[in-house]
């Protein structure tokens, strides 16, 4: 039987890891309740005698060494390095709340010795001022207010003062073409810019540009941590809202490892929080490492203000022309009608299921996509088998394989019954071209620009959808900015949503179909609305919905999360530019934006018709 005072003895590992090791006399009933304090909600790797816990969960956490370790008589030998840890972790969330406590103290900075060949606005100046004072940074203004170029001059400033010396911008592909002309724009001098590949890194290379997939390889990984430690280098994370999801996700992972051996971090995005808290708390603590999770609580998070730890440019602020938002309803056919009765039925079932089930998300992610297809197109439905923007779903779907006559309307379904979005969008588009005025046309679903495509023959669409290689999409691109028999460009949101400006080519949109991803949605609506506008242009959203669909239960959904984020941001406009009024890369549960409360909003929906 072990005697005598039990100990623990405390390390620090690498920079970010506190190990707890087990040492004389702890039995294995006593570990046992050190490992459930030490590892509830914490993301730790165990030994058997050893804990490894994140240096910001440790601090969050340890008053238990106190209260619930040394008062009990029992002894614990703390390295110096982990004590100095904690004090400099410690500091760093006092300049976190400071940064919270003074949003108007930003002092002015002289920016004429970077010799701008750019003039800066008078937001973008502001928001420069305010940067420059944080730690790290955040720039949460909406798309086309110049976030790219007023990181540059962050980093030229702080590149001339030797607090940095290169500059690292991670991004989607579709901002690989921004961030090697804006630097020629912005600067006098010439900047040598690149993008990453497996034939090396040049040395006189100043801005390296990678995007988030290859981050996902280790070895490339391990390259670019070594050039941002060796070279001081400060870390654009473009875009942040793609890595949202935290520590679920393998990029967020390799954003973090990056961020550890980073001088400077800076989140870029419109939509910091198209869903929830959550997605800002995961930036956050991406870009404020040594602070705790548990320290960014919904409340504080909440009582965020601009000009603090993050800039926003409003729309408002850009004093851009209103826009126009309508929503067009539909009746649904009679065959669509009776098909999306029968998957309400079944899907009522589906809904009820435990959340905790390890298929929940997913499950009802499926779900989710097939309503909104048979809300616009059951006919998309005998597609599955061959289209690849359906998800590989199965065909026949089980929830209609008892009723022959139902599967048999849906593979003919364009015989019986003809979309009355997709007429509506043909008469639209007619009308447009006889006019001069060309339209974008937004769908999640592959199926819908298609068929579409047929149905808009006469108008030579151009078509861009996540099959479509960079050269035919540049051609596309090309094709409906500049031909006048092109009138119509056909889209996802997910592809052609961020990293493209058609604001000088296209002033009307119309959305066939939406997901409960308000990021996608309000990303793409930025497309043609944005700074650069005539202060005369007239822009208009057309949103189309069926009545007594999920179409209407995600409109709903998106208002309120939009409202929130308004509410995070500061941004009282953002609701106004982004809704209807009252005359009206992705993985499939990130594509379907779909969260715990829009399923239970669903499952309401779907009662009604058991």
């Amino acid at each position: 039987m072990e005697t005598g005072v039990a100990r623990l003895r405390i390390d620090l590992v690498g920079d970010h890891l506190v190990s707890i090791s087990r040492e004389a006399n702890v039995s294995d009933a006593v570990w046992d309740q050190v490992y459930m304090w030490w590892t509830d909600g914490a993301s730790t790797s165990i030994t058997a005698n050893r804990i490894e816990i994140n240096i910001a969960e440790f601090i969050y956490k340890m008053a238990w060494l106190r209260h619930g370790w040394k008062s009990l008589g029992n002894e614990l030998e703390i390295s110096d390095e982990v004590k100095f840890a904690v004090a400099r972790t410690r500091d760093e969330q006092q300049i976190f709340e400071r940064l919270t406590a003074a949003l108007d103290n930003a002092e002015f900075v002289d920016l004429s010795p970077l010799a701008l060949r750019r003039v800066l606005t008078e937001c973008q100046i502001k928001n420069v001022m305010a940067l420059l004072r944080m730690k790290n940074g955040a720039n949460f203004s909406v798309p086309g207010a110049g976030k790219t170029s007023t990181a540059l001059v962050v980093w030229e400033f702080l590149r001339m003062k030797g607090e940095v010396s290169k500059l690292l911008v991670i991004c989607p592909r579709s901002a690989f073409e921004a961030w090697l002309t804006e630097p020629r724009e912005t600067f006098n001098r010439d900047v040598n810019g690149a993008v990453f590949n497996d034939l090396g890194i040049a040395t006189d290379t100043e801005i390296l540009i990678v995007n988030y997939e290859q981050l996902e390889n280790s070895s490339r990984l391990e390259r670019i941590e070594r050039w941002v430690q060796t070279n001081r280098a400060m870390v654009v994370v473009d875009e942040a809202h793609r890595i949202k999801s935290g520590a679920s996700s393998v990029r967020w992972m390799a954003c973090r490892r990056i961020g550890t051996v980073a001088t400077r971090i800076d989140l870029l995005t419109g939509t910091p929080m198209p869903q929830a808290y959550e997605d800002l708390r995961n930036l956050l603590t991406l870009s404020w490492q040594q602070i705790s999770r548990a320290y960014f609580s919904d409340a504080r998070l909440q009582g965020l203000k601009r000009g603090g730890v993050f800039v926003r440019t409003t729309k408002v602020e850009l004093a851009l022309p209103p826009v126009k938002i309508k929503e067009v309803e539909f009746e649904a056919g009679v065959i669509q009608k009776n098909v999306y009765l029968a998957l309400c039925r079944a899907y009522a079932g589906t809904f009820g299921l435990n959340s905790h089930d390890a298929s929940f998300m997913g499950r009802k992610g499926r779900a989710v996509m097939t309503l909104l297809a048979v809300a616009t197109n059951p006919g998309l439905l005998s597609g599955l088998v061959t289209d690849d923007s359906y998800l590989n779903l199965r065909w026949p779907p089980q929830e209609l394989e008892s009723s022959v006559r139902l599967l048999d309307a849906v593979q003919s379904y364009a015989a019986h019954e003809m979309p009355a979005k997709y007429d509506w969008v043909r008469r639209f588009v007619e009308v447009a071209a006889q006019e001069n005025r060309k339209v974008i046309v937004w769908s999640t679903f592959n199926g819908n620009l298609r068929a579409l495509q047929r149905v808009l023959g006469p108008h030579k669409p151009a078509l861009i959808n996540g099959s479509t290689s960079p050269e035919a999409r540049i051609s596309e691109l090309d094709r409906f900015r500049r031909s006048s028999d092109c009138t119509v460009l056909l889209t996802n949101p997910q592809t052609l949503g961020e990293g493209i400006s058609l604001h000088h080519n296209c002033h009307d949109a119309i959305y066939v179909d939406r997901s409960y991803n308000a990021g996608l949605y309000l990303q793409s609506l930025d497309r043609i609305h944005r700074l650069g506008l005539d202060k005369e242009q007239e822009t208009r959203i057309f949103i189309l919905t069926t009545k007594q669909t999920i179409d209407q239960q995600v409109g709903r959904r998106l208002e309120l999360k939009i409202d929130r984020l308004a509410r995070a941001m500061d941004d009282v406009g953002l609701v106004a530019t982004s809704l209807p009024g009252q005359d009206n890369d992705f993985e499939i549960e990130e594509l379907v934006g779909f969260d715990l409360l829009d399923a239970d909003d669903l499952y309401a929906h779907l009662k009604l018709y058991e």
